[in-house]
């Protein structure tokens, strides 16, 4: 009776529980289609035996899903969640380690905070491939043995690297040379945009091919125009290698690493033995402020009339500053106007050529013609258009850096191994049709180790940090490769034999680590893709451990800190001389370009002390902007409307020389955080020799997370501010 009364109650629990959850049971040859909407969670199960293994594939159609598998006892076991987006297949792997049900729970990707609705889609699942517990046993044996095929003749074709650090001599490296023959573009990826050891490499390549294979330039994914101060370091020894280095603007070369190869080829060039100079290059486009005030410096010498045609256009104007750019506020019309006179004023430059060159030479003219195409690039590349604008243009000036440096010339490329690869519209794939196999592509892998990237989690940013990967499955290619037991390697894939198991084995896709500038540790599955690496690279480099990159002071980023309620708004707290407690800055950023914030005890607008953010007049390095701010936790404030004040002064003369004030609302979006509202008074900036208030008043919308607010300064001069606050008004 008791055994009937407890076979009663589970079967009216299982019952209950399928009635609520639909468990649908999955077999071989049966395709099941279903539509899927926000909020759904739907449950699948395959009988399986001890020893057995299926795979499950879900075609995600106009949605993107998560796969999680419990074993027979409710435990998660795996969650799949490919980088495949809204489109493609999501491949399930299950090896059963005990007999009985195994469930796929199937439901949408969301992000905890995300409030955005999700789009509706379906999908549909089905069992690819079921085996038996000997037949899987069967074929893992064969795999493995197969397997080991593939790395003797990884070991066997190996270019062992006895290190990654440079200056320690190129006995290891001289088989390199017959694998980079004659090519005078050699291309350095990186599977992380923060690898210590990826960095030194490039570094250790660098040196190896400078010295011993007469290669003169380096080029690096970063701003084109503002690359030139590092080469003025690098030819002459003038400057601040680290403040030129931060003027680049890439965080993720702002390291220890990527400053002592700057330092290296400086050491290089000054040295009278080498007639042959290294020369650094960047090659980017992402930002636009340099180039216009270049442009524009020009043709106010030599023709004031073109040059006039270039201020009068609005959106223009609003490059000048960097802080005041915004494409989001312009739009696609405008923009192609914009295009129009940029166009105009290259025809310009090319028509009237012999006549500017006869006022300031030809490198003049050159360079700024250069900054006119950097100018029209870097508007393209942020029209939505699904074009490969960015990775076309990289590729295009790199050709002009070759062609510029003559007939003799040979580079070094570096970039992610997202922009130097093959694939199509990539970058790697344009200079492969310009330069066919006088380029040589480097992939780089690694097996497992640390690196160090934003941690991008819920939506919003959570700083730059450390993470640390543990080695991907063995069939994957970076899993293989330290299989070799090679701390540094390079592979030659052109090596390759053309059949057996080992070309077979490099003819499939293999799992490869993809990580660039972000990344989250939830998600770390998604940072591995299926590539087939000899349709990408010409040679892997390998190391099979790694550490995070080192970051200088101005390379660190992190998040201000979320307040209950504002804090210090009138300065007295503070220490003259420092940030004010309370507010957020990044000084040593501040520092490499010549900003100064701290507490001020001159002339406040009331009680003993008010903040100044001030930038001597001269040379600086990089296009950017002071910002000082606070971050509150918007809950007390949400659906009401808010009002920012505060009193400014300034001594401030000239054009692009501005302070402001800016207040901000923001939620957490799918990807990162959203704006809900914004001013920061880009079409008017403060000038005032008194003291003035001055007001921002916004919304605060029912789904904001934080408000932002603070002040900022753009050019050069001095800029007080006092007597902050921030209320709730009525509607």
């Amino acid at each position: 009776m008791k055994t009937l009364t407890m076979y009663l109650f589970a079967f009216l629990l299982l019952n209950c529980s399928s009635a609520s959850t639909q468990v649908k049971t999955l077999v071989p040859g049966k395709e099941i289609e279903s539509p899927m909407s926000e909020g759904a969670r739907h449950t699948y199960q395959v009988a399986l035996k001890s020893g057995q293994f299926v795979h499950v594939t879900v075609e995600q159609i106009g949605i993107d899903l998560v796969i999680s598998v419990l074993d027979p006892n409710g435990e998660k076991i795996d969650e799949v969640d490919g980088p495949t987006g809204t489109q493609g297949t999501e491949n399930v792997m299950i090896e059963a380690k005990t007999s009985g049900n195994y469930q796929l729970e199937i439901y949408p990707h969301k992000i905890e905070g995300d409030e955005e609705p999700l789009v509706k889609g379906k999908y549909k699942v089905q069992i690819e491939e079921l085996l038996s517990a000997s037949e899987y046993k069967e074929r893992l044996e064969t795999n493995r043995a197969r397997r080991q095929t593939t790395i003797q003749w990884l070991k066997d074709n190996a270019v062992p690297l006895k290190g990654v650090e440079a200056e320690q001599g190129f006995e290891d490296m001289q088989p390199l040379k017959q694998i980079i023959g004659d090519a005078r573009l050699v291309a350095l990826g990186e599977a992380t945009h923060g690898t210590r050891e990826f960095f030194q490499l490039k570094h250790r390549m660098l040196e190896f091919l400078v010295t011993e294979m007469e290669f003169n330039i380096f080029a690096i994914e970063a701003t084109m125009p503002e690359g030139f101060d590092v080469n003025e370091y690098v030819l002459t020894g003038k400057g601040d290698p680290e403040k030129a280095l931060a003027g680049i603007y890439f965080w993720t070369w702002d390291t220890e690493e990527v400053l002592e190869m700057i330092r290296w080829m400086r050491r290089y060039n000054a040295d009278p033995n080498h007639t042959k100079k290294v020369k650094f290059y960047g090659y980017d486009m992402t930002y636009g402020t340099r180039a216009l005030k270049v442009l524009e410096n020009y043709l106010n010498k030599v023709d004031r009339k073109v040059a006039a045609v270039l201020n009068e256009n609005a959106s223009l104007s609003l490059i000048k500053s960097p802080y005041k750019w915004d494409f989001a506020d312009i739009s696609k019309e405008e923009m192609s106007k914009t295009l129009q006179v940029i166009a105009s004023t290259i025809k310009d430059l090319d028509a009237n050529s012999g006549k500017y060159i006869a006022q300031t030479g030809e490198k003049d003219w050159k360079v700024a013609r250069l900054h006119a195409n950097i100018l029209s690039q870097y508007i393209q590349s942020n029209i939505p258009s699904g074009s490969a604008i960015r990775d076309s243009s990289m590729a295009a000036n790199i050709h002009w850096i070759m062609e510029h440096e003559g007939p003799d010339a040979k580079i070094v490329i570096w970039a992610h191994n997202g922009h130097v690869n093959t694939r199509k519209n990539w970058m790697g794939q344009f200079l492969r049709e310009m330069y066919g196999k006088d380029m040589v592509v480097f992939g780089f892998a690694f097996n497992q180790g640390s690196f160090q990237a934003i941690w991008i989690s819920f939506g919003s940013s959570r700083g730059l940090r450390p993470f640390h990967v543990k080695p991907l499955p063995e069939e994957s290619l970076d899993a293989t490769l330290g299989a070799t037991g090679l701390p540094y390697a390079a592979f030659d894939l052109r090596r390759l034999p053309e059949t057996g198991y080992v070309a077979e084995w490099f003819a499939k896709p293999r799992k490869t680590r993809y990580i660039g500038a972000v990344f989250n540790p939830q998600a770390a599955s998604s940072y591995a893709e299926d590539v087939q690496v000899t349709e990408l690279y010409d040679v892997l480099l390998f190391v099979d451990e790694t550490t995070a990159a080192r970051p200088n002071p101005g390379g660190t980023r992190s998040k201000p800190r979320i307040l209950t309620s504002p804090k210090n708004l009138n300065f007295e707290s503070s220490e003259p001389g420092v940030i004010p407690e309370g507010w957020s800055a990044h000084k040593y950023r501040l520092a490499n370009f010549d900003f100064i914030v701290e507490t001020s005890t001159e002339l406040p607008q009331q009680g003993k002390k008010c903040v100044k953010i001030s930038r001597k007049f001269g040379k600086h390095y990089g296009e950017t902007y002071a910002l000082l701010l606070q971050r509150l936790d918007a809950t007390s404030y949400r659906g009401k409307r808010i009002k920012l004040r505060a009193a400014v002064r300034t001594e401030l003369e000239g054009s692009g020389n501005d302070a402001y004030l800016w207040l901000k609302v923001n939620k957490r979006g799918r990807d990162t955080q959203s704006l809900l509202f914004k001013d920061n008074m880009k079409d008017r900036p403060i000038k005032t020799s008194e003291w003035r208030f001055f007001e921002i008043t916004g919304e605060v919308s029912d789904e904001a997370q934080w408000i932002d607010f603070g002040i900022a300064l753009t050019g050069e001069g001095s800029a007080w501010f006092d007597s902050f606050s921030l209320q709730i008004v009525e509607p």
